[in-house]
């Protein structure tokens, strides 16, 4: 008994100097938040068929566009598209050439979440919290991509699919679009990590009317409360459309468009001081650089 109270002991300290060193966050750690989901799991993820993640990349626009590509279960994620987006953020997170991501859903609906007979199947809590423990990391990897993210929503964003809106910078709407947080209906909470990005996104107080009434959010109402940053013109393509709203943030080169991103997401997730170790980092990358020396030269600073 005192040999495992003495390693109870040793552990609790451990935990308690890492939370004080600021060093105990969502990617640090592990034992929550594993860099793979066991074998066992990709195994069973990858069984459950149907649907892919496409990704189609401008290196010359900078500018990739991601198509959940699931229409006729109204773009719903099989186990084997949670695997294919978790690479493709992978895949992205190493593209030196890449500026913004545009993430959207084929047809009339965005998404819709989990596929319901892969759910079905996997009530287990346990699996249920590996499939969970996937989600959380992937989802986060997204939102902290060095690229500008938008989610061009074109129908219904149901569940899992609202979830994933929120782990972009920014969401666009159609006319026709609509979010809804349903979790708590179907008596569960989010598990993707969209409570807590809803959270951050719209306050406490909405937040919590979001998701315990499931209510239909129109694009007037997601621009109102925040969730929202610009409705898409009747009759365009929201692609399109998109690319062409999104470029308005994307004028300064590359590397500078990767570094404001940078300092952001320290500035949201770090301590104060930690983020501002970061910003120092990423000023140094770009201080001199040649976007630097051009816009001096030019005197942009003084310019209407």
């Amino acid at each position: 008994m005192a040999v495992f109270c003495s390693s109870v002991l040793k552990r609790a300290l451990v935990l308690k100097r890492m939370r004080k060193a600021g060093r105990c966050h969502l990617h640090t750690c592990s034992s929550l938040y594993s860099s793979t989901p066991a074998d066992d799991m990709k195994n069973w993820l990858a069984s459950k068929g149907g649907g892919t993640v496409d990704l189609a990349k401008d290196d010359t626009s900078g500018v990739a566009v991601l198509t959940l590509n699931n229409p006729e279960r109204l773009n719903a994620l099989t186990g084997a598209m949670m695997l294919q987006l978790a690479d493709i953020v992978a895949d992205l997170k190493q593209w030196r050439n890449g500026k913004a991501l545009i993430v959207h859903g084929k047809g009339r609906t965005f998404c819709t979440g989990a596929e319901l007979n892969m759910v079905r199947n996997m009530l287990d809590s346990r699996e249920g919290g590996k499939m969970c423990a996937f989600m959380h990391k992937t989802l986060t990897e997204l939102h902290r991509l060095p690229l500008i993210s938008v989610t061009a929503i074109n129908g219904p964003a149901v569940g899992g699919g609202a979830e994933l809106c929120t782990a972009t910078d920014f969401r666009v709407m159609s006319e026709q679009a609509e979010l809804r947080f349903v979790h708590a209906l179907l008596g569960v909470v989010p598990g993707w990590g969209g409570a807590t990005r809803l959270t951050r996104l719209v306050g406490r107080t909405t937040a919590l009317e979001l998701l315990l009434s499931g209510k239909k959010i129109g694009p007037d109402e997601a621009l109102e409360i925040g969730l929202a940053n610009w409705i898409i013109p009747t009759g365009q393509d929201v692609v399109e459309a998109t690319t062409e709203w999104l470029m308005r943030y994307l004028k300064g080169k590359t590397e500078v468009v990767r570094a404001v991103k940078s300092v952001v997401v320290a500035g949201s997730e770090m301590s104060t001081e930690q983020a501002l170790e970061k910003e120092r980092e990423e000023f140094m990358t770009v201080w001199g650089g040649p976007a630097h020396v051009e816009a001096l030269a030019q005197n942009i600073k003084h310019k209407k």
